[in-house]
């Protein structure tokens, strides 16, 4: 069998990207500090860009953009920051109390469980219900509590990704030039359009997930605080947090809360529920569609199958990446047919 010019060019491509692929597999343990970096510049480029515009030069912009980041981290952490750790200590204090308090309902649920008159068959489908969760619940704190120690231990690399971000902004319309010029000229307009699509959805999925995040984080531990439910900020920051993950953050991250709320009494916890769940629905029915509208391109049924799938294969970090890569991956698949056509 003969190949033609264009057929043995396309086998080389193929070739060049999956020994790329394959190199960038053997070391992805050391490329955490340039993704984060490549992320961070990606964040930041759009008000290097507004301040280039505006007539600085890049370089200028770019030492602008992280002298308000530098001051805006340091103002707000001089306020957050004590009260954060004031907050752990008192959690690390009042730890045993809880534990044991959380024991006595644990035991009390389970005798009135125990003493009910449920059927034999329904009660052993209960039980295996509540082992799976427990088991899962277990999994999913042990993964995070891994990936969190994990970005630790790798301090240095963490360090030197405010100085690889400056690179990455410095280069970023060079960088992109020199990629453009590797591809055929007839390619070239559909892979812009692919990047614009690109953009569009990272756009929505990490700039207007943050957003999100952080205006959740914010009303959580508001409500929290005026409930008077002890570590309002500690679990505000944990709901922000996981509510990053697609439909089950909020509810994750409402758990810890209510549960604290009812060792202090049933009332408070319906309250807390009550809480989280205007939140959710505020969140639901206006911030997201206000924030990130149709930008990630993927319905809802979709969006739950790759959370599942990327939790699955990847863990934590599966479920953090896992619609967007798929959405990006749609974007993908799309031009590249158009390409192929």
């Amino acid at each position: 069998m003969r190949f033609t010019k264009k057929q043995f060019r396309l086998i080389i491509i193929l070739i060049f990207i999956t020994a790329i692929v394959y190199f960038l597999w053997l070391v992805r343990s050391e490329l955490y500090p340039f993704l984060i970096a490549l992320v961070l510049a990606y964040l930041l480029n759009p008000a290097v860009c507004f301040l280039e515009e505006k007539g600085l030069s890049r370089s200028l912009a770019i030492t602008l953009v992280y002298i308000v980041l530098f001051t805006v981290v340091v103002l707000g952490g001089a306020k957050l920051i004590p009260i954060f750790l004031r907050e752990l200590e008192n959690f690390s204090g009042a730890l045993p109390d809880i534990l044991s308090k959380g024991e006595e309902l644990f035991y009390l649920i389970q005798n009135q469980y125990q003493n009910s008159a449920l059927p034999h068959s329904m009660r052993t489908a209960i039980d295996d219900s509540i082992l799976l969760l427990q088991q899962e619940g277990q999994n999913f704190t042990r993964e995070l509590a891994n990936s969190v120690l994990g970005l630790v231990s790798h301090f240095i690399g963490i360090a030197i990704t405010p100085i690889l971000t400056f690179y990455f902004l410095h280069d970023w319309h060079e960088n992109k030039e020199k990629i453009m010029s590797l591809v055929p000229c007839r390619w070239r307009h559909e892979l812009l359009l692919a990047i614009k699509d690109i953009d569009k959805v990272l756009s929505g999925v990490i700039r207007g997930q943050i957003t999100i995040a952080i205006i959740v984080g914010i009303l959580v531990s508001s409500g929290l605080y005026l409930f008077n439910v002890p570590f309002a900020l500690l679990i505000g920051i944990a709901a922000g947090l996981l509510d990053i993950i697609p439909y089950f953050g909020a509810f994750i991250g409402a758990a810890p809360a209510i549960m604290l709320a009812l060792l202090e009494s049933p009332i408070l916890a319906v309250k807390v529920g009550l809480l989280f769940l205007v939140i959710h629905q505020l969140e639901g029915s206006i911030i997201s569609p206000k924030i990130l509208g149709e930008s990630v391109g993927l319905d809802p049924i979709a969006v739950i199958f790759f959370l599942f799938a990327g939790g699955e294969l990847f863990g934590v970090w599966g479920m953090l990446l896992g619609v967007p890569v798929a959405a990006i991956g749609k974007v993908v698949l799309k031009h590249s047919i158009k390409l192929l056509m």
